[in-house]
């Protein structure tokens, strides 16, 4: 038998939006963090004169906020996710900035109820069951989306993501019979 693999990353569509929030934060990220360096250095040239006030404490703390706030948008505007399919395991990565990997989820295809696009009637009664956990791991939305039922951790999981048709083909091979395709 041969095997299967593939691999798979899902990046947002890059709008205009995307791109000056992410200017916008790297900028706000340098000011910021200047203002709390210089915060920072008050401190401890009013510490060296013997007087001491607490307005710098207070900046250098909004300062430094603001520059991890900054920080953090910034790296949530470059966000994919990597699915990778081995011989009827699902893997999914979450990539920020493409420097952090956090794998978010190891699945078996062959145990999952259900695989089809969100247009099926199912996904409506699924997204509305009381006590499912649900698992959004995609960046556009559209008709490339995919739902998945399955048990993970103990309970029923709902998984919605955006693999590829030949992906699909794939999960198909593996689950001829809960897998649909559009």
């Amino acid at each position: 038998m041969m095997d299967l693999f593939r691999e798979e990353s899902v990046r947002k569509v890059n709008t205009w939006f995307n791109t000056v929030v992410y200017v916008l934060a790297w900028i706000g990220m340098v000011f910021f963090g200047v203002l709390a360096i210089m915060s920072f250095q008050t401190i401890f040239g009013q510490i060296a004169q013997g007087s001491f006030t607490i307005l710098p404490i207070i900046l250098f703390l909004i300062f430094g906020g603001l520059t991890y706030l900054s920080f953090v948008i910034r790296n949530m505007q470059r966000i994919e996710y990597d699915y990778t399919f081995t011989n009827g395991t699902l893997d999914i990565a979450k990539v920020i900035n493409n420097s952090r990997r956090k794998k978010l989820l190891t699945a078996d295809i062959k145990n999952f109820e259900v695989l089809a696009p969100i247009s099926d009637d199912g996904f409506q009664r699924m997204l509305n069951h009381p006590g499912i956990k649900k698992l959004n791991y995609f960046l556009n939305r559209g008709g490339g989306l995919y739902y998945g039922v399955f048990e993970h951790e103990g309970e029923k999981a709902l998984l919605v993501f955006e693999p590829s048709e030949e992906m699909v083909k794939m999960f198909k091979m593996v689950n001829p019979r809960n897998v649909k395709t559009k």
